[in-house]
């Protein structure tokens, strides 16, 4: 009769052994965080830690898209970890198209300074001018790497792929009855190695929070901001009608500064919405006042087959999202009009942005921090806040594919910008400046382009560096050959054990 040895109680045979063998010789492969806007714990010690309070504006709300005003950089966490690279950097980005420019040396190669008219033309072209040919408007095809022409970076960083970040509200069909104006966090790409022919484009928006999958839905008849039309917003309209000078939160739900018939009117359209039950219906909604509206209450339903992360682009917008033409026909929700080509003849007036993920990024964004650097001076001695602890702010990830990584560490450059790209704060990764505004081109003065803004300007380096991916000595997969022989040790091992048994 043959003898099994057990296996937490359960009898194995000796084949079954060396694939366990195999099992356990083999470690899992390493996951990466959840993109949600947060730096858990799987990226371990940030890379670098503010040292500079900003000068553009300090964050005071706390909510997780409004934060109230302010833009910083606080911590830079990276990893590589299944395949792609994550990095969070924690802070805030103002609701008003103040961009995070993120910059990657990820190859041989790259550029140590900005010459636009070397690179790919037109990025995020609705910063400058609107929207590039054929489409009407921005003739000049003028983008974002034009508008930092001359940014130079420390030496020993050379740029090989270029991502810049935006929240704020955008509008389709502005200047109609049909005009929709609602949240979103956009990106934009460029592929910096190949000249002017490098890859470039939108890549989409998430209009949520934390890049979860969901839109946000209301009514400017919850004044009292709970996510529903109910009686208690009557009666906070009717307490309060006549009264001049006031906000949304007194019953002003049109927004004119008055309590009058015209907000009782809003609130008898809109009696019986419910936030937690909202449909893709007719209710829209943008955040209308800092510290007032609650993006957490406004959170409505989920979007179809999108996940944690994803962005919306044009292949969403005609997949799960239903649309049927450029015009958004079909769409379940109108903001999806946002992401689709331009329809034809029109020059673009519904104002699409033709987004396209050609890069597989995944992003979060989560603007709740009110902690890190203050908006105080003096500027060029180093903040007396807290940055060291703030972990919530802009997070992405991309495949190592995408960037050309292959081994090694890889670095990442990144600095609070303008709305039209021409602007430099002074809140950078890296050792941090200790300096003011570094403006249009440098040192605070402005120009339109950033040809004075050179970070060997400054001590130490303004770029991070992120570990490569695990060596063996650290637990990477062993070569097929040790892994076959330590199973056949472990396997005659087990033999021996069974003789001394018997």
């Amino acid at each position: 009769m043959k003898t099994y040895r057990t296996i937490a109680g359960a009898a194995v045979a000796p084949a079954a052994l060396l694939s366990a063998a195999l099992l356990s010789a083999a470690p899992a492969r390493a996951q990466g965080p959840v993109v949600d806007g947060t730096a858990d714990g799987s990226y371990g010690a940030a890379l670098s830690v503010q040292n500079t309070n900003t000068q553009f504006g300090n964050a005071i709300n706390g909510d997780q898209i409004n934060a109230g005003g302010g833009s910083e950089i606080n911590q830079v966490f990276g990893r590589i970890a299944d395949g792609r690279l994550y990095v969070t950097i924690t802070g805030n980005l103002e609701t008003n198209f103040n961009k995070l420019e993120v910059f990657i040396d990820s190859e041989a190669g790259g550029v140590n300074s900005i010459n636009g008219a070397a690179l790919p033309a037109g990025v995020d072209p609705f910063c400058c001018g609107g929207f590039p040919p054929p489409d009407g408007g921005n003739t000049n095809n003028i983008g974002a790497l034009q508008r930092m022409e001359g940014l130079t970076f420390d030496t020993g960083f050379n740029a090989d792929h270029y991502l810049t970040f935006a929240a704020g509200y955008e509008t389709v069909s502005p200047n109609t009855p049909e005009a929709l104006t609602f949240f979103a966090f956009t990106s934009h790409y460029a592929d910096l190695t190949d000249g002017t022919s490098g890859r470039k484009g939108a890549l989409g928006m998430q209009i949520a929070q934390r890049g979860l999958p969901q839109a946000l839905r209301g009514t400017t008849a919850d004044v009292d901001v709970d996510g529903d039309a109910d009686g208690n917003d009557f009666l906070i309209i009717q307490r309060n009608f006549g009264a001049t000078g006031v906000n949304r939160l007194s019953g002003d739900a049109s927004g004119d500064g008055t309590v009058g018939s015209e907000d009782i009117d809003l609130w008898k359209a809109a009696f019986g919405f419910d936030n937690d039950t909202a449909t893709f219906g007719a209710n829209y909604f943008a955040l209308q006042s800092q510290g007032i509206d609650n993006s957490q209450v406004l959170l409505g339903p989920s979007l179809p087959g999108l996940s944690q992360g994803d962005l919306i682009d044009k292949a969403y917008a005609f997949g799960p999202g239903g649309a049927t033409d450029n015009a958004g026909t079909g769409a379940i929700t109108r903001e999806l009009e946002f992401a689709l080509p331009p329809i034809a003849g029109t020059t673009n007036a519904a104002s699409h942005r033709n987004m396209e993920n050609i890069v597989d990024l995944q992003m979060a964004l989560n603007n709740s921090n009110t902690q890190g650097v203050s908006g105080d001076g003096p500027y060029e001695t180093p903040t007396t806040g807290n940055p060291q602890d703030v972990v919530t702010g802009i997070e992405f990830s991309i495949p190592l594919s995408e960037i050309g990584y292959t081994t090694g560490p890889l670095r990442l450059f990144a600095f609070v910008d303008g709305s039209g790209h021409d602007y430099a704060s002074n809140q950078f990764s890296g050792a941090g400046i200790l300096f003011g505004n570094l403006g249009g081109n440098g040192f605070g003065g402005f120009t339109g382009d950033l040809s004075g803004v050179n970070m060997n300007d400054f001590a130490a380096d303004q770029f991070v560096t992120i570990p490569g991916a695990a060596t063996a000595a650290a637990g990477a997969v062993p070569e097929p050959g040790s892994v076959l022989l330590a199973g056949m040790a472990f396997v005659a091992g087990m033999g021996a054990l069974r003789r001394r048994q018997s």
